[in-house]
């Protein structure tokens, strides 16, 4: 692991053992025992990204500026140490008559990219405050202490929904690990239609849609303590029905939304309260295709940062395209399209945690697609697609949402008409789809899902419902529990972090 993230830790948590949470530079690096000049290096780098700030001055130095609580060791990875896990050069060569020569390299890179990601889901469940219990409570040091996900026995989950602004419209969840049971902690009301959730890297900040004719964005701080949400700030999109949002990574952030029925694609700032802020740009899709009920227009219905925040990549129902854009300082930038077959309607999109394929649902002609991915040249080249849905079922269907399982190592897909979960086998050499097994989501309508480890937690829309499925993370299959949430038009679930779960437990 890259020894600059460690040094910053050692950083942050000397000066916040100072009494007014500062020091100049050489007591620093008489602390953390190392060459001043990396110090210095590590110094810069958390000022630029304002975790620190500098006095002037006899008596200045270098000022604490953020609270532990408030900094992941993942904010560190992602500043020091982002693709340190991955090896500037591999054995073997995919052209090798040799079985093991042409696979290894796309095996590990694999391997590398889905441990890189991991590693940064669990050390965003790490505030450095627990750092710093960990080490003043040497002896008390136990494994369930970091809070894995194996040791706990309750996960947290927002759900959003289509209600009136007089009605609970999100909620936070409980699910017992142990049954399958679930139950509602809190409700809140206040805005119309928050029928698409994200949450930031560290579970402190929530953002939703309002999907309406004037649509608007939300965005809601989170109680540490217990979840409860406050509302910190609303923008309007000037478009029509926000479907999708998304927070671009790095350091930049800007708030991604897609509007459906206008076509509008948004860019927003975060304020300082991590609240929607000035609108950077706003991109109107325009076009149409062979079906004339629903891609009489363009229709914009996600809009997926890459994993470095270079890239945004655009659904359009409307247009059987997946439009690429360039983020520059929150300007969208178009930088490609990918072209689907007429009729396919793309709906949802993914990127791979190997960054070497992508993958999307198609609404409209009950298809996934398997693409080829460039990270560097923000590329998309289809390599397959792949039919969500049995050979014998003939019925009407419109597929809908699609994750990962937190591995990698399979990818599921949500099927409205069919009702059913399918999984498909990813081969992690060629990014193709194989071996496809479906369960039924006890419900109807399987608008959105979560992935956990050992759970998918499925937003039945139309029979108001959230179904838990209990999943085996060696096989990906999963099995009904028969245990069921009653949530009125439920539309997306949005599992909290470990971490701040565990906290709101205690």
């Amino acid at each position: 692991m890259n020894s600059e993230l460690t040094v910053a830790v050692h950083c942050l948590l000397f000066l916040n053992s100072r009494e007014e949470r500062m020091a100049n530079s050489e007591q620093i690096a008489c602390s953390v025992a190392t060459h001043p000049a990396r110090v210095r290096k590590v110094l810069s780098l958390l000022r630029r990204h304002e975790l620190v700030t500098t006095k002037e001055g006899a008596h200045g130095g270098y000022l604490l500026k953020a609270e532990l609580s408030q900094v992941s060791l993942g904010d560190l990875y992602r500043i020091f140490a982002q693709g340190s896990l991955r090896p500037s050069w591999c054995s073997g060569s995919e052209h090798s008559s040799c079985a093991i020569s042409s696979n290894i390299p796309a095996v590990m890179n694999q391997i590398y990219g889905g441990a890189e990601h991991q590693v940064e889901m669990y050390f965003d469940r790490l505030p450095l405050s627990e750092v710093k219990r960990l080490l003043d409570e040497p002896d008390h040091r136990k494994e369930e202490d970091l809070m894995s996900e194996k040791s706990q026995d309750v996960w947290l989950f927002y759900t959003g929904s289509y209600a009136e602004n007089k009605d609970p419209g999100i909620n936070l969840c409980e699910l017992q690990r142990g049954t399958g049971e679930m139950r509602i902690l809190h409700s809140i009301s206040g805005l119309v239609n928050p029928s698409f959730l994200t949450l930031d890297a560290k579970g402190l900040r929530l953002y939703a849609v309002s999907e309406q004719a004037e649509g608007r964005v939300a965005g809601f701080e989170v109680d540490p303590k217990d979840g409860k949400l406050s509302m910190k700030g609303e923008k309007a999109t000037l478009g029509a029905d926000p479907c999708y949002l998304a927070l671009q990574p790095g350091p930049e952030r800007h708030l991604l939304v897609a509007n459906y029925s206008s076509g509008h694609v948004n860019a927003f700032a975060l304020d300082p309260e991590g609240a929607p802020g000035d609108m950077i740009s706003l991109i109107r899709h325009e076009g149409s295709s062979v079906n004339r009920q629903r891609q009489e227009s363009a229709h914009a219905h996600s809009a997926v940062p890459s994993l470095d925040g270079r890239f945004a990549f655009v659904s359009d129902l409307g247009t059987d395209q997946i439009v690429i854009y360039r983020l520059e300082c929150g300007q969208l930038v178009k930088h490609g399209v990918t072209e689907l077959p007429p009729g396919a309607g793309p709906r949802h999109f993914v990127i791979h945690p190997s960054e070497r394929f992508a993958y999307g649902m198609n609404e409209l002609n009950n298809t996934m697609t398997a693409y080829a991915f460039d990270p560097m040249e923000g590329r998309l080249v289809v390599i397959q697609h792949v039919s969500s849905l049995p050979t014998e079922f003939h019925g009407e269907n419109y597929p809908a949402d699609i994750h990962f399982s937190p591995d990698g190592r399979y990818v599921y897909g949500s099927n409205r008409g069919h009702d059913s979960i399918v999984r498909f086998r990813l081969d992690p050499k060629t990014g193709r789809l194989d071996d496809p097994a479906w369960t039924s989501v006890e419900g109807s309508w399987p608008r959105n899902f979560a992935v956990l480890e050992d759970y998918v937690l499925v937003a039945n829309q139309n029979s108001g419902n959230i179904a838990a499925l209990r999943r085996d993370p060696k096989s990906g299959h999963l099995t009904p529990t028969a245990h069921s949430l009653k949530v009125d038009k439920p539309s997306c679930v949005e599992p909290l972090p470990a971490n701040l779960a565990a906290g709101m437990l205690k």
